[in-house]
């Protein structure tokens, strides 16, 4: 599933978050500063973006793989369903992640920017130490990349308002978590970059294997039989998808 260029891209993405790391306490300052914490449009951003990190991206992918199979819409099944395995592997790694690091969350130690200490994300304290990368961000950009290079794939021509959309709405989520004091900058820029690689690597394995075993058991669709009536079965194979008109 992961590739070269996967790895190559996540060392881009460690790449720019050493450099936002440069940035960390001045940006802090400035989003926690009064004249950006007293905008109420700035606060409304921040609980969007929240919400949207989790739980949003997790109900909504689970609306799509659902809302697929009681439709009997196969792609929007296999949208919704791709985006929960490239949201639950960019978690995987996130954690992994967040307990070898064991760096302080800004609000914290908010005078020290690269409170680290290893190992120490695992032992607790209520996440106080877990700061790098952020989760809620690899999830929405898990999702954001997920969603785009399926809608690539089968609609092309609706690709860059899906990518603007949720590319968005992650943008949202990590601002959010700055805002909040939840992360640093670099915490979100590497939870950006483990998301997005996520999302595609995901997608990329299952446009190059179309009859894997994942998607022939987790993609049930409505079958209606002889005499009218719905029944909900597991499709085997995969039909040759359409370039445009499949999107709801």
């Amino acid at each position: 599933m992961v590739t070269g260029h996967d790895f190559g891209m996540l060392v881009i993405g460690a790449a720019l978050a050493t450099v936002a790391h440069q940035a960390d306490a001045s940006v802090r300052g400035t989003v926690r500063s009064p004249g950006w914490q007293d905008r109420a449009s700035l606060g409304t951003l921040a609980d969007v973006g929240n919400r949207w990190g989790q739980p949003g991206v997790v109900v909504v992918a689970a609306a799509l793989w659902g809302g697929g199979a009681v439709f009997g819409h196969r792609p929007t099944a296999a949208v919704g369903l791709h985006s929960i395995e490239a949201i639950a592997a960019s978690g995987a790694v996130t954690a992994v992640l967040k307990g070898v690091i064991g760096r302080a969350r800004p609000r914290v130690s908010p005078n020290d920017a690269w409170d680290v200490e290893l190992g120490r994300g695992w032992s607790g304290g209520g996440g106080d130490y877990s700061s790098m990368p952020s989760g809620h961000s690899s999830a929405a950009f898990a999702f954001a990349a997920a969603v785009t290079s399926d809608v690539a794939r089968r609609a092309p021509s609706r690709a860059a308002v899906v990518g603007l959309a949720t590319f968005g709405m992650a943008g949202a989520t990590a601002f959010a978590r700055t805002y909040r004091d939840a992360h640093w900058l670099s915490d979100v820029t590497m939870g950006a970059a483990i998301g997005t690689v996520s999302g595609f690597a995901v997608t990329r394995w299952h446009a190059t294997r179309p009859h894997n075993a994942v998607d022939a058991h987790l993609l049930p669709v409505l079958r209606t039989t002889a005499d009218g009536r719905s029944m909900l079965g597991l499709s085997i194979g995969w039909p040759r998808p359409a370039t445009d008109g499949w999107w709801p």
